[in-house]
């Protein structure tokens, strides 16, 4: 029995974020259940009811920290780009940690096929600023005028687009191309694409 204790509404919804996150890493978007995760904080079914307002409310609240988390990474790791030079490796990586082995591709294609539409935007901001900066920087550098904004804004929804592609369906997109499952054809196919993706940011020569 888990002992219950009084905390204030942003600790137990605090609490109850980790828990869920913990069950979603552990056994997918079915693994979150209400009535589990009031178990495992100790509080009531209620309780979650009243801070989420149903398991919907609980998943996209929990997508959303997702999107909190995985944007103060972003400028984190922003920040530590120098000379101009993407690590794209890491941002590989980094999308792989949280919408393969945390689960979060899998509780964003939950949410939307059950209907739960989230009318957020904008997580990918800064990568897009200082992906643009550095296109700028390496147009003008060139001769070349400055790229279009939208351009750079293409380019990093492809490379979101990608990384929640090879957490959803992992071995299933290499083997659609004739490629032998397991984790060779996956990181080649993750080397491949960051080769393109640090050729589009170049300008054309």
């Amino acid at each position: 029995m888990v002992r219950r204790s009084r905390r204030s509404a942003d600790e137990a919804k605090a609490e109850i974020l980790k828990a869920a996150e913990r069950r979603l890493k552990d056994g997918g978007p079915e693994a979150v259940r209400v009535q589990l995760v009031a178990r495992d904080v100790g509080l009531t079914d209620a309780a979650v009811h009243h801070h989420f307002g149903s398991r919907e409310g609980l998943m996209a609240a929990l997508l959303r920290h997702c999107a909190r988390d995985l944007r103060a990474t972003l400028q984190s790791d922003i920040a530590g780009w120098r000379g101009g030079v993407p690590d794209l490796a890491r941002l590989a990586d980094l999308f792989a940690d949280f919408y393969e082995r945390r689960g979060y591709a899998r509780l964003a294609l939950w949410l939307s096929l059950t209907g739960v539409r989230d009318k957020g935007g904008g997580i990918l901001n800064d990568l897009v600023d200082a992906l643009h900066a550095i296109r700028v920087a390496r147009f003008q550098q060139a001769g070349l005028r400055a790229p279009e904004r939208a351009d750079t804004q293409y380019l990093t929804a492809l490379i979101h687009t990608t990384a929640l592609g090879d957490a959803l369906l992992g071995d299933a997109m290499t083997r659609s191309a004739g490629l032998s499952p397991g984790t060779a054809a996956r990181v080649g196919f993750r080397r491949f694409a960051i080769q393109v993706f640090e050729r589009l940011l170049d300008a054309p020569r």
